[in-house]
């Protein structure tokens, strides 16, 4: 990296830090927006859309190789699972943009891991009713 970049690379930084250290110490995040009786906290939802956008080009070479189409889609499922994280728990200002960073660096791996995971368990429930129906079939013979 050469010096002229390094206050493009250290802005957000810089301006996340700024935006998670400032207040009185008051609750992180205190703007919020109520919708429908939720609500939103406004600068978390900010800080969580940006960390994922800004980490998903610096995401692993082999994510890029998958194509644009699966890049905006994996981008779009980050985004939406990040908001959703924010809304439902609320966190800190500075756990939410790093989680946010680290959910838009990891994304496609994170999405074929759930895959894994949700495709053992469905093996492994549709192995235990077939063990079960075949338990039932052969004790009525």
């Amino acid at each position: 990296m050469t010096l002229h970049g390094l206050p493009s690379f250290y802005a957000p930084w810089l301006l996340a830090l700024a935006a998670s250290s400032a207040g009185d110490g008051a609750t992180p995040g205190a703007i919020t927006v109520r919708l429908e009786g939720t609500e939103l906290p406004v600068l978390q939802l900010a800080l969580a859309l940006a960390g994922v956008l800004m980490a998903r080009p610096l995401a692993p070479r082999r994510e890029q190789e998958r194509g644009i189409g699966r890049q905006i889609l994996v981008t779009l499922i980050m985004m939406v699972l990040a908001s959703v994280w924010v809304i439902e728990s609320q966190p800190g200002l500075l756990f939410t943009f790093v989680v946010a960073i680290g959910l838009g660096f990891s994304g496609y791996a994170l999405i074929e891991l759930a895959g894994t995971q949700i495709e053992h368990a469905a093996k492994r429930l549709f192995a235990t009713i077939s063990d079960a129906l075949a338990s039932i079939g052969g004790k009525s013979k």
